[in-house]
């Protein structure tokens, strides 16, 4: 699997972070329609490592969790329950070998949903140190 769909996974398996927002946990954008409260996750940087040899198979990956909710204290919760899913985990999840995942900042914001009612956000930096395979090394 990939990193997106090991970290998807990760989250939808909270029971806690389950009860709040359901199955809406997307990546890139909410679907149209989609109600609140919700999460979406977007890939908005990746690094790789080198040594004298080149490229090792080490990333370092940002992610920005987008939580977006009716009130500012279901926004807090959600936060609240994806930080202590996520913060400090290291292993294999899934087909990813996490050697540290870490949210790294947060801010909040408010902003207004395609029906002209309020949404409060709250965006999570993630930093997702993990390795890749071989043959996706290679790619």
């Amino acid at each position: 699997m990939s990193l997106q769909a090991d970290l998807t996974d990760l989250l939808l398996s909270d029971p806690g972070l389950a009860d709040l927002v359901g199955a809406r946990i997307t990546w890139g954008r909410r679907a149209p329609g989609e109600g609140l409260p919700a999460v979406v996750l977007m890939r908005v940087g990746a690094t790789r490592d080198y040594h004298m040899k080149g490229v090792t198979t080490l990333r370092r990956t940002r992610i920005q969790a987008e939580i977006l909710a009716a009130t500012l204290a279901e926004a807090g919760e959600i936060e609240a329950a994806l930080t202590a899913r996520l913060d400090g985990i290291r292993g294999p999840h899934g087909g990813t070998d996490v050697r540290g995942l870490f949210v790294e900042a947060l801010r909040d914001g408010l902003d207004t949903d395609r029906d002209g009612s309020g949404i409060h956000r709250i965006v999570a930096d993630l930093i997702v140190h993990h390795r890749v395979t071989k043959e996706e090394n290679e790619r």
